[in-house]
Parts: C-alpha cells; structure tokens; sequence
C-alpha cells in the first residue's frame, strides 16, 4: 500500500500519495482506418503503443515492474539507446539497468465491484509516456485509471510489443510556404496536434470495446483528457472535437504566438471545462528580440488566450504559477530522476506535488464531483499561484 510519505531520495520516484497500488497493462493497437503520416510507407497504418496504469490493491509484497519496459532490450539497439539517452539523460543507464523503477506492477488484479473516471493522458512532444511516471502514478493512486498514448513519430521512442522500435520525427507539411519557416513551424505543428487528437479519438473508441478485465474498472462517462506542453496541445483538440470528453487539461501547453491552443478553420469549440496551468514567465526584451517578437505581438497572444479559454466550457480556469525553481519540465520525472542531491529533489518534488494538487482539484471536481475548495476558496490558494476563473 502506498503511504503518505513526501519524501524522495536523489534519482528514485518519489512514493505515490494516494491510498491505491499501481497496476500497468500493456496494448499495440493499429488504426486500420488512417494512414501514419509520419511513416515513409504510404500505405502504413497509424500503430500505437498504449498503457493502461489502473488502480489495485496488493495483498502482499510484489515486485514492481520496469520504468521503462524492456528497456535492456532497448540498450541493446544503438540508435534506440541514443534516443533513450537523449530523453532521460545520464539516468538512462540505471534506468535500463532497472535500478531505477516504477511502482506499476505489470498485469495485476484489478479491483472488482469499483469503477474509476479515466484520464488520457499525452506526452510532451518528442517525450514518452514514461518521462511522466510520477504523475501518472499519483493519478492512479488517488482513484483514476490512466491511458497513455505513445504517439508515434511525436514521441521520442516508442517500443513495440514485437521489438520493432519507432524514432521522434519532424512532420512535414506542405500547407505553409517555406520562406516563412514560424509559419511552416506552425503549420506543421498544427498538423501534428490533430494526428495527435485523432489517436485520441481512437483510443477512446477501443475502450468503448473491450479490452479485457480493465473495461470492468473504467468509467467512460467520466473522461477527460490531459497531456503535457505539446500533449496538452492536442488534448484540447481533442475535446473540441469529440464531445464524450468530460473535462480537459494542458499543463503548460500554449501556443505561443497563437494562444491556448489552435484556432482551426472549423472553428470547433470546447464545450467542456478546460484548466491551462502556464507558468508565469514575462519574457525579457532580449528574449523577445530572439523569438523575432514584439511586446505588442507578446500581450496580444496574452489577451487572445483568455479570450480563447473565456469561449471554452462553463467552468473553466486559467492558472498562472510563478514560484522560483519551477520550469516546464516540472510536470515530468527529469527534475527529481536528475537532482543533484536529495534536497534538490525534495524541492522538485515538492513542486510537482503542487501541481498535482492543482490538477486533482480540477478533475475530482468534474469527474468525481467533490468540492474543489483550492479552485473556488480564494483563502485555499498556494503562494505563487494565481487562479483565475475565467468561464462561469
């Protein structure tokens, strides 16, 4: 049973908070329907990677499986185990080693008689699942299944059940000319955050099947989608286009200089509740003169986020956090895995703590209906946080 402890050594995962044991279930599922455009074989079917982290309760001691599964077999491909090292950096070595592990145990029973809402979750781009295990953890233990998507080609490395291995690749677009390569950047991205939204969407169709024991735990009426930086991205494209989405959250995953998120020619709106959390950090003139952007361009794409997130489901926020030591990569395992020592991973801990508490008050409040009082109680609010809640 997980406890309570706060407490990480240097390069360990901290210890999951929530009352619930850890179960990991792995899937290859191929969308027959599309085509991969990341693939150089035109005929190539979009393939996926998913795993499902689920609730258990464990009677007695159990192993617990592998951070990165089959990862020796990922060290033993050259350039995997370069794409390995430059995702996880100098921990990939105990990492494969399986000195570094997750507190998942593969294949284990799930809870019968319980139901648990469902978070997909998506990864940052050129990032894996498994660079945010402690999150994904924590969620789990406080009571939700998580389905992750390794979106292939947007990911950094994904593993195959056959052994096959797929490498992070730049989508290339045509529909943006080339002499203005922001345009062609955002062009490409936009293309990509859909093919990303459409793994979503059919994901969320095969959980509609069956996928054995675990569809007895998943409440599919309680969904919501979440992912990281370029994850969360998508997840809002997501629910724009699929209204059997409950709620939807972006943990640093504007669009600068577009905004919250795209704006699509089909003008698709959000009609679920959406949290952006964006850490607050006002560029410097410098920092601005190298993105080629003006102050005025900056404080437009401020005023068009609102104005965005203001137009998304009743209920909605936008949350601006500003505490020293807290950078985009928070929201991942890489701060605490690559401390210095331990109190540089308390502190990195201690910051991702608070963006889960952030987050759960968030989705408890739409997909298990308890009172946010962090959300809603001016007086409940952390130092450095400021909550604005921008749809009613």
């Amino acid at each position: 049973m997980p406890n309570q402890s706060a407490q990480a050594p240097a390069n360990r995962l901290p210890v999951p908070a929530g009352p619930y044991d850890i179960g990991r279930a792995a899937f290859d599922w191929t969308d027959t329907a599309r085509v991969d455009p990341y693939s150089k074989d035109s005929q190539s079917h979009r393939e996926l990677m998913i795993y499902i982290w689920y609730p258990t309760q464990l009677s007695r001691e159990t192993a617990p499986g592998e951070y990165f599964p089959l990862a020796s077999e990922v060290e033993k491909n050259p350039t995997a185990r370069e794409a390995a090292h430059d995702e996880f950096g100098d921990r990939w070595p105990q990492i494969a080693a399986g000195t570094i592990r997750s507190h998942a145990v593969d294949g284990a029973p799930v809870i019968p008689g319980k139901r648990f809402p469902v978070i997909l979750f998506s990864h940052g781009y050129s990032a894996t699942t498994f660079s945010y295990t402690a999150q994904i953890e924590d969620f789990v233990s406080h009571g939700y299944v998580v389905v992750a998507i390794e979106h292939t080609g947007a990911a950094g490395l994904v593993r195959f059940v056959d052994g096959r291995v797929r490498l992070f690749q730049n989508l290339s677009t045509t529909s943006a000319p080339s002499t203005d390569p922001l345009q062609a950047m955002i062009a490409s991205a936009e293309e990509g955050t859909q093919t990303g939204a459409e793994d979503d969407r059919f994901v969320l169709d095969r959980l509609h099947g069956r996928v054995g024991p675990l569809s007895s735990v998943m409440d599919l009426a309680k969904v919501a989608a979440v992912g990281h930086s370029a994850g969360g991205t998508l997840s809002a494209r997501t629910c724009q286009i699929d209204p059997r989405l409950t709620a939807c959250l972006s943990e640093d995953g504007e669009v600068n200089p577009v905004g919250a998120f795209f704006d699509y020619p089909d003008r698709a709106t959000m009609r679920q509740p959406f949290l952006l959390i964006q850490l607050k950090q006002e560029p410097t003139d410098a920092e601005l003169a190298r993105m080629h952007q003006p102050r005025a361009q900056w404080g437009h794409f401020l005023e068009h986020e609102r104005e965005q997130i203001s137009q998304c489901g009743k209920g909605s926020f936008f949350i601006q956090v500003n505490r020293p030591g807290t950078s985009h990569a928070v929201f991942s395992d890489g701060p605490i895995l690559n401390a210095g020592n331990a109190e540089q991973a308390d502190s990195a801990l201690s910051s991702l703590r608070l963006m889960e508490e952030i987050e759960r008050a968030f989705l408890d409040k739409y997909l298990k209906d308890t009172r946010a009082l962090l959300l809603d109680d001016p007086r409940d609010r952390p130092s450095g946080v400021e909550i604005e809640a921008i749809s009613r």
